[in-house]
């Protein structure tokens, strides 16, 4: 990877950050309206939120790994992956204290995308929140901590 590959890739990764953030925020201020309409659009901003995180897991496995599995099973597949360093390659995004946070709103996004009929419970959301604020707290310093480790490793300004 060249420094203008890098500063692209972390410049979409910050950005990736901004979108699933931003996503946290209202899905948090939705859920404090306390009634059926906010606790839908809080539902939806933690979808937004997965979404923003996944899509800058894409970008990693695109930058380093040069492929994605499109086959069932890859959402579960990306965030281990992320989860790991490959030495040589580049380190890991995710640490390990974030797997279930990001597993538990990868399934809620699952069941709000494919669901039929659904009826949500206050509680669950407010649990998925909690998750959601683990992750959001930390995803900016680790898309940083990254590159800066992807610009020491491969001797690169960044």
């Amino acid at each position: 990877m060249d420094e203008i590959a890098l500063r692209t890739l972390g410049r979409e990764m910050l950005d990736d950050c901004r979108v699933a953030n931003e996503a946290f925020i209202k899905a948090r201020d939705r859920f404090a309206r306390g009634d059926e309409v906010g606790y839908e659009a809080c539902a939806h901003h933690l979808s937004r939120m997965f979404n923003g995180i996944e899509q800058m897991g894409l970008r990693v496995a695109k930058a380093f790994e040069n492929n994605i599995d499109d086959e069932q099973g890859w959402h579960t597949g990306l965030l281990k992956r992320l989860g790991l360093e490959i030495t040589g390659v580049r380190p890991a995004l995710l640490p390990a204290e974030l797997k279930l946070p990001l597993h538990e709103l990868k399934g809620f996004r699952h069941l709000i995308v494919h669901a039929y009929e659904l009826e949500l419970d206050p509680a669950k959301l407010q649990l998925l929140l909690g998750y959601a604020a683990r992750v959001a707290e930390k995803l900016e310093p680790l898309a940083l901590q990254f590159i800066r480790k992807v610009a020491d490793e491969q001797g690169l300004k960044n």
